[in-house]
C-alpha cells in the first residue's frame, strides 16, 4: 500500500473515482490538508464518507477535530508557544520553516512531515520529507543521492498532479538512490503508518 500524505482538496472527479483511484493505485490513505474552517468541517465530512480519508487540521483548530485527524498543520512559530506536547505530528510547508521555527521545533522535540521539501532537513531529526512531482525535481542532485530512505514520505499535491505521479517520483527515487521502487514505498508507508498513530497491518 502507499499512502498520500499531501492532499490540497478533495475534487467531485476523486469522490466519484476513490475506489477506482485505491485499486489502481494502490494509494489506500489520502491526508487531506484543509487550511481554514470550511476547508476542515469539509475534510471532516469527506473523512466521515471515505474510510481511506484523513485530515491534518491547523493547530488553531485542534478543539473541532474528530477521530479522523492524524495530526495538525502550522505556519508560524508562534503558533507553537505555550503549547503543550502534542500527541499529533504537524504538517509543515517548508516554506513556512525559518530559523525561529527551526529552532523551537528541535528544542521541543516535536514529529512531524516536512511538506513540497526541497532539503533533507537532517536538523529536524524527528520529521520526514514529502517528496512527489511538485518538489522532487527541485533537490540538488547529490543531496537526493544521499537521501535516507528513513526521511522519505510520499505526496502528489493533488489536484495540482495525478495521484499516479507519485509513482513516477518513486522511479526518480529509486534511480537516484539505486534503492528498488518498492522498498521505497513500503519504507515511507512504514513510517507514514508510525507517525500518523497506525499500526501497519500484516
Amino acid at each position: 500500500m502507499t499512502i498520500d500524505i499531501n492532499v490540497k482538496e478533495t475534487t467531485k472527479e476523486f469522490l466519484d473515482d476513490i475506489d477506482e483511484i485505491i485499486e489502481d493505485t494502490m494509494i489506500q490513505m489520502f491526508f487531506l490538508q484543509p487550511k481554514d474552517t470550511a476547508a476542515l468541517e469539509k475534510a471532516k465530512a469527506d473523512a466521515q464518507e471515505y474510510s481511506a480519508i484523513f485530515y491534518a487540521a491547523p493547530l488553531s483548530l485542534k478543539d473541532s477535530v474528530d477521530v479522523n485527524c492524524v495530526g495538525f498543520s502550522i505556519k508560524e512559530s508562534e503558533e507553537l508557544q505555550d503549547q503543550p506536547s502534542l500527541d499529533k505530528p504537524l504538517f509543515i510547508e517548508e516554506s513556512d520553516l525559518n530559523d525561529r521555527m527551526l529552532a523551537q521545533l528541535i528544542a521541543r522535540g516535536d514529529k512531524g512531515f516536512v511538506l513540497n521539501a526541497t532539503h533533507a532537513h537532517e536538523d529536524l531529526e524527528n520529521f520526514f520529507v514529502a517528496i512527489g512531482p511538485a518538489n522532487v525535481g527541485e533537490f540538488d542532485p547529490e543531496v537526493l543521492s544521499s537521501l535516507s530512505m528513513d526521511k522519505i514520505v510520499l505526496q502528489s499535491s493533488y489536484p495540482d498532479h495525478d495521484f499516479e505521479e507519485i509513482f513516477s517520483t518513486v522511479k526518480t527515487l529509486s534511480d537516484a538512490l539505486l534503492r528498488p521502487e518498492q522498498s521505497i514505498i513500503a519504507r515511507a508507508t512504514k513510517h507514514t503508518l508510525n507517525l500518523s498513530g497506525f499500526k501497519k497491518n500484516g
